[in-house]
């Protein structure tokens, strides 16, 4: 077998650090949340995917891996799209007891879920 290879659907021996490492879970982002992007859903139901998609795709990678900076804004941008932004993303991020909708700060959950295995 080579390097890198793919293990229970995570790459294997690859380099972390590198954009092309990331880019089967941007494109899993992408292909989930553009089939359900329609008009046709209510504002609740998209939210609901977006904080599925944001907070459990990346979940197995996240744990292992620690991100780069680029590739955190990249997974932000995804859900914020080409439209304005009426809501700032620190607002956006809070606990929904505070105001917020609960969408995890990726940079900060990668952080966490490292830490946790120190």
């Amino acid at each position: 077998m080579e390097l890198p290879l793919k293990y229970l659907g995570m790459i294997v021996g690859g380099n972390p650090r590198r954009e092309r490492f990331w880019i089967p879970i941007i494109e899993k982002i992408k292909l989930h949340l553009s089939s359900w992007k329609g008009k046709l859903l209510s504002m609740v139901v998209r939210m609901c995917l977006v904080k599925s998609m944001i907070n459990v795709l990346p979940l197995f990678y996240l744990s292992l891996y620690k991100a780069p900076v680029p590739l955190c804004q990249q997974i932000r941008k995804i859900h914020e799209g080409k439209k304005i932004a009426w809501v700032g993303w620190d607002k956006i991020c809070r606990p929904e007891g505070e105001g917020g909708l609960g969408i995890r700060v990726i940079g900060k959950f990668n952080y966490a879920l490292i830490a946790k295995w120190k």
